[in-house]
């Protein structure tokens, strides 16, 4: 009998997908000819470890002597399959960010997660064989009480003195009652314990503009102050078709925020899945969604990685924030773009929101890739200037108008209400201090972030925000600086009617543009981004590594990418740097260097990987 070979994905950093054979025993061949498909998760030996794989593929040839080609442990894990709309999301990421399918997989289905699902299974079939024997004992207890209840009624047909009737009667109601106790029992057990209860439908407005934008079938940007009641609106018109909702944020800290207007609305509908959700918690979450039920899922940027069954609408909220990357390890994937693609594989609509879009998106909208509503009250940086305030801290110093970190102008604005101080070079102690000195005994009203922290948190029911030394966000060799600027100034005038800056460079262009025109036009004649495409290949330190990166960086060069040598560190990492046109060859260099890189790992004997970060942020 032919033996059959399977490709298979693995959760390690695999160039290829291995192929195993499928065992000879005739009762295996007979059950996978049923039931083994692509996405099958099976068991397979791997370099001596048991892995859990996903078939990707049936019936191939082997390019390898099969006397190497092991055979498959088990196809019947029990675990659920992978559909083939992730697989393909898989292969994109893979191929866009420059890390392998292996890589992806194991982000999607983590050690964590695949082993809760064989607890979740060995649990589901103890407490299958225990309902089963329970259901055993009802059913015998049925009968029991059956065959009594039919001897009382034929005890009742014939007659009896009064006294006698009177206590067979009561004798047949206990009788006929526990039965009927016993039968709903029965049919409770009987009944599948994953039931739920019917989801309830939402009223929705229909908004004209994005229905006109959507149906030109492109990802849709929405520049409005007032998105999260349009994305009420949505997600009701998604949920009322019986299609799943996918709402991604960048941090936690804005999906605790939205939960609390989402609830009020979608209570019986909205699932969250982040890092600070218990593992409980998010297999319970994986396990509604995997249902293909109709829910909002409320998630950080690794909710991409679900298996959606039937999704509609994919909402990428804060579009412009760093935080939808992950640098950390591979695959250092950017949420909001990749979620673009997993929309155009399910066939969902996308909305990008923002009250401040990113570069990228607006020469997405100006290439016509992505379509465009705005639907603002206010806009740019002429409405920051309005309301003062931007205060010269280099003016105030000449006039000895600065006490510590605050001038005296900014002093009088703050002698009431609630107060948010968001420091820039200053340290917390330094801005404490002056608070004690200028506002003894009445320092509680003041809050001070830093302007990380600032950017993560709801301050909407601050009466002043102000800015200390809006210098440090342009102080940066960056060049997105000015770019990330213009949007955390308007996040703050989105969040607070009064925003007060104190800056010693109150000329800077940010604080007088009025759209993101002027910083295109600067990408755009300097060669950076969104015009052209960077790659960080990180380098791993080893023998001979300063000129092992200087080598890399040459060879790259002859073979024509515009590569740097090392411009800094980063974990122990040399960082090269490549930047490549955007234009239709874009796919193809990417691939030619991912294959010159691989050669010369080869060459040189690297033991460690040399790994890309793919759209830095």
């Amino acid at each position: 009998m032919e033996t059959k070979y399977i490709q298979v994905i693995l959760p390690l950093r695999l160039e290829w997908e291995p192929c195993y054979s499928l065992p000879e025993d005739d009762i295996f061949r007979q059950e996978q000819k049923h039931i083994l498909k692509i996405g099958n998760r099976i068991k397979v030996k791997f370099a001596g470890r048991n892995y859990i794989a996903v078939v990707s593929a049936l019936n191939v040839t082997p390019d390898i002597d099969i006397s190497r080609i092991e055979s498959v442990l088990e196809l019947d894990t029990g675990l659920e399959s992978v559909s083939e709309e992730e697989i393909e999301f898989w292969r994109f990421i893979a191929s866009y960010y420059l890390c392998t399918v292996g890589e992806v997989y194991k982000a999607a289905y983590p050690a964590s997660r695949t082993s809760s699902e064989q607890t979740r299974l060995r649990v589901e079939e103890r407490n299958k064989r225990l309902r089963k024997k329970e259901i055993e004992l009802w059913k015998a207890r049925i009968a029991r009480l059956s065959a009594r209840l039919a001897a009382k009624d034929k005890a009742l047909d014939k007659r009896h003195r009064e006294d006698i009737q009177a206590r067979l009667l009561e004798e047949r109601k206990a009788i006929a009652k526990e039965l009927t106790e016993a039968q709903k029992r029965l049919l409770k057990l009987s009944e599948s314990p994953h039931a739920s209860p019917p989801l309830q439908l939402h009223s929705y407005k229909q908004n004209q503009a994005l229905d006109k934008a959507f149906n030109l079938g492109k990802p849709v940007l929405l520049k409005s102050s007032e998105l999260y009641e349009i994305y009420k609106n949505l997600a009701a018109e998604t949920l009322s078709k019986s299609k799943n909702v996918l709402l991604l944020v960048p941090e936690i800290a804005l999906a605790k925020r939205l939960q609390s207007i989402l609830e009020e609305s979608f209570a019986d509908t909205l699932k969250i899945h982040h890092s600070e959700e218990t593992a409980t918690q998010r297999r319970r979450v994986f396990d509604a969604i995997n249902s293909g039920k109709a829910y909002i899922l409320l998630s950080t940027r690794s909710g991409i990685f679900l298996p959606f069954k039937n999704l509609g609408l994919i909402i990428i909220d804060s579009e412009q924030s760093p935080f939808h990357k992950q640098s950390d390890s591979s695959p250092r994937y950017n949420s909001r773009d990749a979620a673009v693609m997993l929309g155009k594989i399910h066939g969902a609509k996308v909305l990008l929101g923002s009250s401040s879009p990113s570069l990228e998106s607006l020469l997405n909208v100006k290439t016509g890739k992505y379509s465009f509503v705005e639907d603002c009250k206010e806009e740019g940086f002429k409405d920051i200037a309005k309301e003062p305030r931007i205060i010269d801290t280099a003016a105030e110093k000449r006039k000895n108008g600065m006490l510590g970190c605050l001038s005296r102008k900014l002093i009088q604005e703050l002698k009431k209400g609630k107060i948010a101080l968001i420091r820039g070079f200053e340290k917390t102690e330094e801005v404490k201090a002056t608070l004690m000195q200028v506002f003894p005994g009445d320092t509680e009203r003041f809050h001070i972030f830093s302007i990380f922290e600032a950017s993560k948190r709801d301050l909407s029911g601050y009466d002043i925000i102000a800015l200390l030394s809006a210098d440090a966000l342009f102080r940066s060799e960056d060049f997105r600086s000015d770019e990330r600027a213009f949007q955390f100034l308007n996040f703050l005038k989105s969040e607070c009617g009064r925003v007060i800056i104190q800056t010693s460079t109150p000329k800077h262009q940010v604080f007088s543009l009025k759209s993101a025109e002027t910083l295109l036009a600067e990408r755009r004649q300097f060669s950076l981004p969104p015009y052209t495409r960077l790659i960080d290949m990180l380098v791993p330190e080893c023998d001979k590594f300063e000129n092992l990166t200087q080598l890399l960086s040459r060879r790259l060069q002859k073979l024509g990418f515009a590569a740097t040598d090392a411009i800094g560190r980063s974990d122990g990492k040399a960082l090269i740097r490549i930047t490549l046109n955007r234009d239709s060859q874009l796919s193809a260099k990417k691939e030619a260097l991912r294959t010159a890189v691989e050669a010369f790992r080869t060459e040189h004997k690297l033991r460690s990987n040399i790994s890309f970060d793919v759209d830095p942020y």
